[in-house]
């Protein structure tokens, strides 16, 4: 059986989160798939380091002006070339005329939601938001089958397309890597030393997208800054002026010492961020891609997120969960869990136990299924 699959920015250095679970899960089909051939379609780029091709794995790189007419033109050019029987689109899109089955992966449609849109966007992010609410309706309702990453996201599809019948969504976790399985003491202190981390310090991946709530948790740290004097923040993805101008606005543009901005990380050094942190704080107020949170969870490292059917769905009782737009709550949660390290401890071993069935070969035997039922 000829598998196709979409992977278009595999080798773009500036890797999407969606990416990152597209390597992963070819990884681990070309580990457990020797029946089927598979032909891996992306975009040229100048890191090739992410995949490899191996015997019955084949990658396709194929030109395109820029994103549209590579999906909607180029693509289904070589899915007839190499006589592909199924094809696997990885990003939410997907071209609108093919001849094979399609498998699509939806793993969010906050993009459909216009007035959550910010002026923060770049253009690049405004023109990529407005081809996907052009194209995800279109192909949604002609994709023979929707994969999405929760219960909570297959439920947000059904109610946004109404003609979509359930059967026609089925829930695929994502896995996680066994680098952050592998985090440990050596590795944080490669990390420390390669971002001049001071200890100890709470950890956020921010955004200046709203729902990442990044100014509540500034807000709050500044209230637990008070209480505790040696603790810091890291905050990532977001400028230092960004966070300048929430501290100015809280007349605390003193606390900016106490502040980490990485305003990008690699990779391969999230682990390590993980490890040393004392607290990950990911109270988002809408989500439904959270590979942080696994990722966090298998590090062992204690949480405080959302109370959303989505993080009781992946973590059930081992992280604490408030409600995120009340920065008072997140404050006495950080200083709680702060200062009671047996409670710490225990979720963090809790959240271990709960996340070890989060794995790349499980989704990958799943999918290898998927692709067989097209038989």
């Amino acid at each position: 059986m000829k598998i196709g699959i979409e992977a278009q920015r595999i080798f773009d250095p500036q890797r999407h989160s969606s990416d990152y679970v597209a390597i992963n899960l070819i990884r681990a089909l070309q580990t457990l798939d020797q029946r089927n051939e598979y032909f891996i379609f992306a975009r040229p780029g100048d890191d090739r380091s992410s995949l490899r091709e191996a015997s019955n794995f084949h990658v396709i790189e194929i030109p395109g002006y820029n994103y549209l007419h590579w999906e909607q033109v180029q693509l289904p050019r070589y899915m007839r070339r190499f006589s592909i029987h199924v094809m696997h689109s990885t990003a939410n899109t997907a071209p609108v005329r093919r001849e094979v089955p399609l498998v699509l992966n939806l793993h969010h449609i906050n993009f459909m939601d216009t007035h959550d849109r910010t002026k923060a966007e770049t253009r690049y992010q405004q023109l990529s938001n407005r081809y996907r609410r052009w194209i995800v309706p279109r192909v949604v309702d002609q994709a023979d089958l929707i994969i999405t990453v929760s219960e909570e996201e297959k439920q947000r599809i059904l109610n946004r397309f109404p003609k979509v019948q359930a059967n026609r969504v089925q829930v695929v976790y994502n896995g996680v890597s066994e680098a952050y399985r592998q985090a440990d003491a050596n590795l944080w202190t490669e990390i420390r030393k390669r971002y001049k981390l001071t200890e100890p310090y709470l950890l956020h991946f921010g955004s200046t997208e709203a729902r990442k709530n990044t100014s509540r948790v500034i807000e709050s740290f500044i209230t637990v800054a008070a209480r505790i004097p040696d603790l810091s923040l890291v905050v990532t993805n977001v400028s230092g002026a960004y966070v300048d101008s929430i501290l100015h606005m809280n007349h605390q543009s003193e606390l900016r010492s106490r502040i980490t901005v990485l305003e990008s990380v690699r990779q391969e050094d999230l682990p390590g961020l993980y490890f040393g942190a004392r607290i990950f704080l990911y109270p988002s107020t809408r989500e439904s891609f959270i590979n942080p949170l696994l990722e966090a969870m298998t590090v062992g490292v204690p949480i405080i997120t959302s109370d959303l059917p989505v993080m009781h769905e992946m973590a059930g009782q081992s992280v604490i969960c408030v409600e995120p737009t009340d920065v008072n709550l997140l404050t006495e949660s950080i200083l709680s869990l702060y200062l009671d390290p047996v409670r710490s401890r225990q979720l963090a071993e809790e959240a271990q136990q709960m996340v070890q069935g989060f794995t790349w070969e499980r989704t990958a035997r799943q999918m290898i299924q998927i692709y067989e039922s097209f038989k």
